[in-house]
């Protein structure tokens, strides 16, 4: 499985691409309704690496993938040799979450009466569903990409009787699809981009009969295009403005007959023809000024978005403008109508249509974040009610329109956050009902109206977060059901109308997080606990397997327990799980079930304070988190309760002062973005104090963001990438004090910036990744000064570059991957020197390349997967000073590979997972022989696999996580013996 992230490309800024993780799917699935994670996809990559210059910085926040040793001793070997003791057994830490495996279902998509949703199916991977509401009726529509890879369906959009989709068939790459709800009418519109390669539709919009949407092909930038669901009807609209970096249509909405879109700060409208698609208005910067248009909506035929201004220059700080302009589709219709301010509450702007009014929601010095609303005139455009008064924030969200009114939840002092109405004036906003009696609320989420009434999930008094219903009045509001009796939640959301029912997705300790139905006035049913079963298979169900010995079983009955970050520290593995009673929140644990155990609830009750980026600082572990109060600000742990405390409230109330990337320590202090109210995101410094938390530098004055990325202590030094104004993403370096904290060279002169990436550590200096504009992205290496940094070697010559990636240092050499023209993408190595930097081995003689990845230190070697044309991706190992590298062990006999993921070192042996055609994806173990290659317990027996991922060593023990299919993703604590552990 896989995380997709879709990024735009530094050396074409028109063009959007996409690179894949390996990922195991469950956990990325589980929290889909958040914005932490994207859509996970096969984790085969489907465009050329040497066509990737996109920020990955995004995607390795997005995973949340901060773990990593930081208590053990440094892993040495001696020698090659051993092999496993089999009394040393993985077992389950604790079953956190237990139980039945979830199918997390989700895009639910009502099409003619008949719902489409994606599931996850252990056999199957995630594909396509339909169901009419009953048992018998929901099934896979078609496995389009058989195995458990799974082709992950996303952007389901109904067009008539015909739901179009995004799908990845393992063959197209990820295409467009049709189906009308049987395997015969499921089928490939067309291949954009024929073979392997992906067009990655996007953006799927309906007007009238036509479906538009962006794509992009190899040999072009991400376009508009229109399809009648024939291959023969699917067109190019236009191709459109080359010269505009900002050249990607965005914010597609309809309105009149025509689709509206911007590109950078230009307005255009289409009617489907490339002489009906032209520019409607380009709107005026002011010097030193960004122009970022967002929300583009229409209100009764008319068009509404906004505009925020944002600094370029050094300008005094002062937040950003934010205007609101309405557009009847002409150049002289495209008018300015207000100034306003952003929100303190970070996230996309907050606007929606309701009647003939755009109700949205702004920020004032004095009433804080309320709702406002707009009918096109500046005299109609004005705050509908202070809710909560004074400059505290009501903060409505969940803005959702029905019959001409608009519904939200907002927070008031008297009633916390409850469920409003507002027609649009100050008297006809009101509270419609106080669900949970007092301040606390009922802390209302996952708000729709299909079909004339509104669906919500809201906790009262005594009970967690459950489904309710309402018709806008307090009487006419009730919970439809206790599906997680007691304090649990079951989180009932996607509400969707499809015939005579209402569907939703719910989690119980019985089934977990599944699909749910009522035919409405009638009871609940769950629908979707066999979803292997197809029209030609009626009985088949859901594999599960027994498990190998449970511990403890803290929840029995549910999914898996979410983990996101994690780190170890004396002994303690630290990490956030989700019981089902208090949230997504920080745990720690032992190995052992007692002690296993809740650290502190930062957000009472079933909400989640959603912890991250655990890292160790001396006697504590610092991480992220919301507490519903501070919003997401740098916390402390020492493993207790009472030592679980806030640092700093860097960015005062509920805005958050987070930033990207996880902190890292360095001589006792740790570093990490942050921003407060008078900076952008920029680097800071703690010794987990509050008055040693502090500013290093405003390396971007005022509120513009430098970014800090890739933080890399090397001794008494931080270095970094940041964006730094008039010279771009450049390499940077600090001591920790503000004099101290500069650029190291502009690689790239001028703005455009080389984005330096991959910065890994070699003796005195960093070896790293960069983009000069001349000779393309290659292998750079700095000791911190001027002179100092230098491109090592142009391998692939010109400006085209070898995309170096998956820098690896063992030794006195750092491994990785890169594309040189005669050989294709091999192991390459150097020792930071011109010299010494060469190609490893051609793994895959010729051009085609074996694409080596997941390099592990093993003592004076290197372990690593690569794909020799002959046995498939299998591990192979590279040795110091040797003349080749050599295939470890063909784990899987033949052409189809074993496919290693997750390759770590662990003292004198590396684990990964990899399938060796038997028993799925399972535990293995290596010290870089073939006699000392072999699997370890088989965690879930069968075909199936329980893809371990994420091995986390402390000194005595390796935490990891698995699915033996009877208890979903736990973590499993594996314990070597002592003479294998730090050999």
């Amino acid at each position: 499985m896989g995380l997709t992230v879709f990024a735009r490309q530094h050396s074409h800024p028109r063009t959007l691409v996409k690179e894949t993780l390996p990922l195991p799917m469950g956990w990325l699935l589980a929290r889909l309704e958040q914005a932490t994670f994207v859509r996970p996809i096969a984790s085969a990559l489907t465009m050329d690496p040497r066509l990737l210059r996109s920020s990955l910085y995004l995607m390795l926040l997005l995973t949340g993938l901060c773990c990593g040793d930081q208590d053990a001793q440094s892993q040495s070997t001696s020698g090659l040799g051993g092999a496993p003791d089999v009394q040393d057994a993985p077992y389950p830490v604790d079953d956190l979450a237990g139980g039945r495996l979830s199918s997390h279902p989700h895009a639910l998509t009502d099409v003619d009466g008949l719902l489409f949703f994606v599931a996850t199916d252990r056999s199957r991977g995630t594909e396509l569903f339909k169901s009419d509401g009953t048992d018998q009726g929901t099934l896979l529509v078609e496995d389009l990409r058989p195995g458990r890879l799974g082709s992950h369906p996303r952007e389901l959009t109904a067009l008539g009787n015909t739901l179009f989709f995004v799908a990845d068939d393992g063959t197209h790459g990820e295409e467009l699809w049709r189906s009308e709800g049987k395997a015969s009418t499921t089928r490939l519109v067309t291949d954009l981009t024929p073979g392997a390669g992906s067009s990655s539709p996007q953006a799927l919009t309906v007007l009238e009969d036509s479906l538009y949407f962006l794509a992009t092909q190899t040999t072009s930038h991400t376009e508009l295009w229109r399809t009648d669901g024939t291959p023969s009807g699917t067109q190019l609209i236009k191709d459109l403005d080359k010269n505009s970096e900002d050249a990607i249509p965005t914010h597609l909405t309809p309105s009149n007959g025509h689709l509206f879109f911007f590109m950078g700060h230009t307005l255009w409208r289409s009617d489907g023809s490339p002489r009906g698609t032209h520019a409607v208005r380009s709107l005026d910067a002011p010097p030193g000024i960004t122009l970022r248009p967002s929300a583009l909506t229409d209100v009764a035929g008319q068009l509404f978005f906004f505009v925020r201004h944002e600094r370029e220059d050094d300008l005094p700080s002062q937040p950003p403008l934010l205007s609101l302009w309405t557009s009847d589709g002409t150049s002289n219709g495209t008018k300015h109508l207000a100034d306003l301010s952003l929100p303190i509450i970070a996230g996309p702007l907050r606007a929606v249509a309701g009647g003939s009014l755009l109700y949205f929601v702004t920020h004032t010095p004095t009433r804080g974040d309320e709702l406002w609303r707009s009918d096109g005139t500046p005299q109609g455009t004005f705050l509908v009610r202070d809710i909560a008064p004074g400059p505290d924030s009501a903060n409505p969200r969940e803005l959702t329109a029905l019959d001409g009114r608009l519904y939200f939840s907002a927070w008031s002092p008297e009633h916390g956050d409850e469920l409003w109405r507002s027609d649009g004036t100050t008297e006809g906003t009101v509270l419609i009902k106080d669900i949970t009696p007092g301040p606390e609320g009922s802390a209302l989420a996952f708000l729709r109206a299909p079909h004339g009434r509104l669906y919500f999930s809201a906790r009262e008094p005594g009970k967690g977060h459950e489904p309710w219903t309402s018709n806008g009045s307090g009487r006419g509001t009730s919970r439809l059901e206790d599906l997680a009796p007691g304090a649990y939640s079951s989180s009932a959301r996607d509400f969707t109308i499809s015939g005579r029912r209402v569907f939703f997705t719910a989690n119980t300790r019985a089934t977990g997080a599944e699909l749910w139905a009522r035919d409405l006035g009638y009871d609940f049913r769950v629908l979707s606990r066999r979803l292997s079963r197809t029209s030609d298979d009626e009985d088949s169900r859901l594999s599960t397997s027994a498990p190998a010995r449970l511990i403890q079983d803290i929840l029995p009955g549910a999914g898996g327990p979410e983990p996101h970050a994690w780190v170890t520290r004396a002994g303690n593995l630290y990490f956030d799980a989700n019981d089902g009673s208090v949230g997504q929140e920080p745990w720690r644990t032992d190995g052992t079930a007692e002690g296993t155990t809740l650290i502190k609830d930062l957000r009472p009750g079933p909400l989640s304070s959603e912890p991250s980026d655990f890292v160790v600082l001396g006697p504590w572990v610092l991480f992220f988190a919301d507490d519903g109060v501070h919003g997401r600000e740098l916390w402390r742990t020492d493993g207790t309760a009472e030592g679980t405390t806030l640092i700093k409230d860097i960015r005062p109330g509920l805005g958050s002062s987070q930033g990207a990337g996880t902190p890292v320590v360095m001589n006792g202090v740790a570093y990490f973005n942050a921003r407060d109210a008078l900076h952008g995101e920029e680097l800071w410094r703690t010794d987990g104090t509050p008055q040693g938390t502090v500013l290093v530098k405003d390396l971007a004055p005022g509120v513009d963001n430098s970014s800090p990325r890739h933080l890399t202590p090397l001794s008494s030094r931080l270095f970094f990438t940041a964006d730094v104004p008039d010279v771009g993403w450049e390499l940077c370096v600090s001591d920790g004090t503000e004099p101290g904290t500069r650029l190291v060279k502009d690689i790239r002169l001028g703005p455009a910036g080389s984005f330096p990436s991959s910065l890994t550590v070699r003796g005195q200096r960093i070896v790293f990744a960069a983009n000069d504009g001349r000779q393309g992205e290659e292998p750079w290496v700095s000791d911190g000064t001027a002179p100092g940094t230098y491109i090592l070697r142009d391998l692939w010559p010109g400006p085209e570059g070898s995309a170096p990636a998956s820098f690896t240092a063992t030794g006195d050499r750092v491994y990785f991957a890169a594309t040189e023209p005669t050989v294709g993408r091999e192991p390459w190595s150097t020792d930071s020197t011109r010299p010494g930097t060469a190609l490893v081995f051609d793994v895959r003689p010729g051009p085609s390349g074996s694409y080596p990845q997941d390099f592990a230190p093993l003592g004076p070697s290197v372990l690593f997967s690569a794909e020799d044309g002959v046995h498939g991706r299998e591990p192979w190992r590279a040795d110091r000073g040797a003349p080749r590298a050599v295939l470890v062990k063909d784990l899987n006999a033949g052409p189809q590979g074993s496919e290693p993921r997750w390759m770590t070192s662990v003292g004198a042996l590396v684990l990964f997972h990899a399938d060796d055609g038997r028993s799925g994806a399972e535990l293995w173990e290596s010290n870089g022989t073939p006699a000392g290659t072999l699997p370890r317990q088989e965690l879930a027996p069968g075909p199936s696999g329980s893809l371990p991922y994420v091995f986390t060593p402390t000194n005595t023990q390796t935490f990891f996580l698995a699915d033996d299919g009877a208890q979903g993703i736990e973590w499993w604590v594996l314990r070597l013996p002592a003479s294998r552990e730090r050999e």
